[in-house]
């Protein structure tokens, strides 16, 4: 089985690769008010968990708690006794504080009853340390699946919301990251995961799904998998979008309280819509990501000019008043 060389090289790593996705968790985790928090990560020493804890361990550096669950008997027993001993043993080596829960019940068949018992596992870890919140490795490829997987059983356009970034205490800051990204990031600091080998399984749908069917739309036209999972996000965007609180909107401003209790999608497109009721129609979304960014701000009254515009902002209100 895969092991890890525990103590990587840190001198020879291209900026362009590692640099991107630290810098894309450390805005999760300001974004949703985490950087000062207490984190437990769900640990299994696959690519995805490693990838999160160590970069959460390298941006965070305090905080940080691992924990791995044990399935118990049934399965392969020995992978998991595998898994068990070298998230442990990377911990140790980075001083990271470890956990760890193991079913010591009846064999876990399905992937309901695996799924609920590492949940609620977890859980009980992050309740016991007092942990914000439980930090989930799933990544753009597992986000898609989920999706997918929903379509097959029947659902709306709620349910491919599916995953959120903050989530009932469960943060997912890589649902924008690709599977390659993560291995990629890894291979900059020397470090292997350990191999699932039920992954290689095509019983479960989910895994015929990955190792199946996406896997032959690529084949059969590149870049697929990619635009499918774009065009569902773009869905639930348009949702998210379409269901504005009409409390957000008052006569000539916008309710500051509503706006911020808003998506970021949805916030977008308050702004949007706020702005064409000011015959202003020759913004981009460039502008409107910067409006917001400015509107990120936890002081009670500021005042900023963009777009040509003077925007007054309290605790109430955000007001936009046109230059003369």
């Amino acid at each position: 089985m895969n092991s890890v060389i525990l103590n990587p090289s840190r001198e020879a790593f291209s900026l362009n690769n590692w640099l991107a996705l630290e810098h894309h968790l450390w805005k999760e985790l300001k974004e949703n008010s985490l950087l000062d928090q207490k984190i437990l990560v769900g640990f299994s020493g696959g690519v995805d968990s490693l990838s999160l804890l160590w970069s959460l361990h390298r941006v965070k550096k305090t905080g940080i708690y691992a924990c791995y669950v044990h399935h118990g008997t049934g399965g392969d027993e020995e992978y998991r006794d595998h898994a068990e001993s070298f998230c442990r043993k990377f911990c140790e080596i980075h001083e990271i504080p470890f956990y760890n829960r193991k079913n010591l019940g009846a064999v876990l068949n399905s992937e309901a009853e695996l799924r609920d018992f590492r949940r609620g596992s977890l859980t009980e870890v992050r309740l016991q340390i007092m942990a914000d919140v439980l930090a989930l490795a799933h990544h753009r490829e597992d986000l898609l699946e989920t999706r997918l997987l929903r379509l097959i059983r029947g659902t709306g356009p709620q349910g491919l919301m599916a995953m959120k970034v903050l989530q009932a205490e469960c943060f997912r800051p890589f649902l924008k990251i690709s599977k390659n990204d993560l291995k990629d990031y890894l291979k900059e600091f020397s470090l292997e995961a350990v191999q699932d080998p039920t992954n290689n399984d095509l019983k479960p749908l989910r895994n015929w799904l990955r190792q199946s069917w996406l896997a032959d739309l690529e084949n059969r036209q590149k870049g697929a998998v990619n635009s499918l999972a774009r065009s569902l996000e773009i869905l639930v965007e348009t949702f998210e979008e379409c269901s504005l609180p009409l409390e957000v909107f008052k006569d000539n401003y916008l309710s500051r309280p509503h706006y911020l209790a808003l998506s970021k999608a949805q916030q977008k497109q308050a702004l949007a819509q706020y702005l064409l009721g000011f015959q202003q129609q020759n913004f981009s979304q460039s502008l409107l990501e910067e409006i917001q960014k400015r509107l990120d701000n936890s002081q009670k009254e500021l005042t900023f000019r963009i777009g040509g515009a003077n925007w007054l902002v309290n605790a109430q209100q955000i007001l936009v008043q046109k230059s003369e």
